[in-house]
């Protein structure tokens, strides 16, 4: 290249004098130094030593007069032909491929992240997947005993799995069915691995927050009662704050002497309830915002408000009920004989019982003034 050319004569002057100085060194110590004046040799170790240092700053001149003159020429600088060939291997990578221009961006990156990462795996010091030998041990012995050694798909599935689940599989005897018409080696043995997880989780067909929280500490049968005689604000203290450093019975202690902040929020709504049913709203489904009021019109003999704030209580809502008819209380009194019990009923669980109220004139009924937007739900009980 021309820069190269360039850089070998501008350095060609002060290598003839190094190598005249040094031949001339040669000889003298091939000769003897007698006869030599000291003062000459002195001077010529002098104009060496300042020979070397002067090829130093020569160098750096050598090299700023050179980015100048191939600045000047129009020819590219080292880093500059190295952004240049990066450039021109991208424009290589999307040619011939036909992108729509505000996908083009994205795929050329895709293309450099492709580019940079197979770089990477071929570098010498490219990290590598840290493998167990005894694992790889145990999962070729099981390989090569199923006749599966080049199954790639079952031999991902192994190495994915847990060492105490391959010791499993090595005791069990298991082998997967090789010749099944539906489905391969590999999606059999990854489902009998899944069930093998599956058998370890907690027993039971529902898993309540008691039942995960027993199992992921070990405990008993015994912890399990006590767990389950707790009210919501003592259970929600204990879930938070047992860490198996200490007894059990020393948290369950301290939370029932625990003051709870009423902060208006679900946390700390209905901290008497039963724990274990009032923790479980949080694993459910709320269609109702639990800090919304609900109403409900129409519903003659309250049958299905009571079912509602019943419900409610039961996940923890702080929410009200307004429970209303369309009747009058005594028009309610001829039809129904329980309707004073269940009025009652729902007064004790803090609903608000409404009389000869017609949904179809609820913007203009006073006792819904100042109501808008406060409602979670509203059920129309009519076919």
């Amino acid at each position: 290249p021309f820069w190269l050319k360039l850089s070998a004569s501008l350095a060609r002057g002060a290598a003839t004098f190094l190598i005249s100085a040094s031949f001339a060194l040669l000889e003298m110590a091939e000769t003897g130094l007698e006869g030599v004046d000291e003062a000459e040799l002195a001077r010529l170790e002098a104009e060496l030593g300042g020979m070397e240092g002067l090829e130093g700053a020569e160098e750096a001149d050598a090299g700023e007069d050179l980015e100048a003159l191939l600045a000047d020429v129009g020819v590219p600088a080292p880093e500059e032909e190295e952004a240049v060939e990066e450039q021109e291997e991208e424009e290589d990578l999307t040619e011939g491929l036909e992108v729509e221009e505000h996908l083009r961006e994205a795929v050329e990156g895709s293309l450099r992240l492709k580019r940079l990462l197979s770089e990477n795996e071929d570098a010498p010091n490219a990290k590598k997947r840290k493998v167990d030998p005894v694992k790889e041990q145990k999962v070729k012995a099981l390989l090569t005993r199923w006749g599966l050694v080049n199954d790639a798909v079952v031999k991902h599935v192994l190495d994915q799995s847990l060492m105490e689940e391959i010791d499993l599989i090595t005791k069990s005897g298991y082998c997967p069915d090789k010749n099944n018409m539906w489905k391969s080696t590999a999606e059999i043995f990854n489902r009998y691995v899944s069930e093998l997880r599956e058998r370890g989780m907690p027993g039971g067909a529902a898993c309540d927050a008691i039942s995960a929280f027993k199992h992921r500490w070990k405990m008993d049968l015994a912890a399990d009662k006590t767990l389950r005689a707790l009210s919501h604000k003592d259970l929600r203290y204990v879930l938070i704050n047992f860490d198996s450093t200490r007894e059990l019975s020393e948290v369950v202690e301290e939370a029932s002497i625990m003051d709870v902040e009423d902060d208006n929020s679900t946390a700390t709504a209905s901290p008497e309830a039963v724990g274990i049913g009032t923790i479980g709203r949080f694993t459910r489904l709320d269609l109702i915002d639990p800090l919304a009021d609900a109403a409900i019109f129409g519903d003659a003999n309250f049958t299905f408000a009571l079912r509602l704030v019943r419900h409610r209580k039961a996940l923890g809502h702080v929410g009200r009920v307004i429970a209303t008819t369309f009747e009058e209380l005594d028009t309610l009194r001829e039809r129904y004989k329980e309707i004073d019990q269940s009025i009652a009923t729902l007064e004790e669980n803090f609903a608000e019982v409404l009389h000869g109220v017609d949904c179809t004139q609820i913007a203009t009924n006073p006792q819904f003034k100042g109501m808008e937007g406060s409602f979670g739900a509203v059920y129309y009980n009519f076919p």
